[in-house]
């Protein structure tokens, strides 16, 4: 079963445990808050919004969201009807037709196949203003795992791949954080246009 299959059969089993998680919220609520209030984001793999896109809306952002399962979604769409949500996979979706000034993912990066996660940061780049901001999470270490939630198979790049792989696309690695979870957080700027 891959991620996209996992997040929808098992989607509201969940948000019952995210629900209940306040895992990472301090970083992005930092993170968040050196953004310029009234700044644009979008949300991907936003699940069904808490505590992540509140954390974002709570700190003054303009949130838009996408995710691929069609009943997160009808749930986020029941806690925030007024942010604009999109049904689609980070690699297919057309990001509402516009650019953003900053990019978030938490728990998406290493659920992708290795080269699903450079097509996923050229098309963020693509995405983001100049000087836009990343944030996504993924291990400072390379390797392979099964989650232990979900049984599904991850893959971590490694800090210096990454680092690499950001470049190669228009980003510099800004720093990269912890969170109480052992979760490793990497945050980039946009300095320059993906390569053709």
């Amino acid at each position: 079963m891959d991620a996209a299959s996992f997040y929808e059969a098992q989607a509201l089993n969940y948000l019952d445990t995210r629900d209940r998680s306040g895992v990472g919220v301090e970083i992005v609520r930092n993170w968040a808050k050196s953004l310029p209030s009234g700044s644009t984001i979008v949300d991907i793999a936003c699940g069904g919004g808490y505590p992540i896109t509140k954390t974002l809306v709570d700190a003054g952002l303009v949130v838009w969201v996408i995710d691929s399962s069609p009943t997160l979604l009808k749930q986020f769409r029941l806690r925030f009807p007024t942010i604009p949500t999109q049904c689609a996979s980070a690699l297919k979706s057309d990001y509402f037709g516009r650019t953003f000034d900053a990019v978030i993912s938490i728990g998406l990066v290493f659920l992708l196949h290795e080269d699903e996660q450079l097509a996923f940061f050229r098309r963020a780049s693509e995405i983001l203003v100049p000087r836009g901001r990343f944030l996504f999470t993924a291990p400072v270490e390379i390797g392979t795992w099964q989650d232990v939630t979900t049984s599904l198979e991850c893959r971590s790049l490694g800090r210096i791949a990454y680092t690499r792989a950001l470049e190669r696309v228009g980003f510099r690695l800004v720093r990269t954080h912890i969170d109480e979870g052992e979760n490793n957080y990497y945050e980039a700027e946009k300095i320059n246009g993906p390569a053709s």
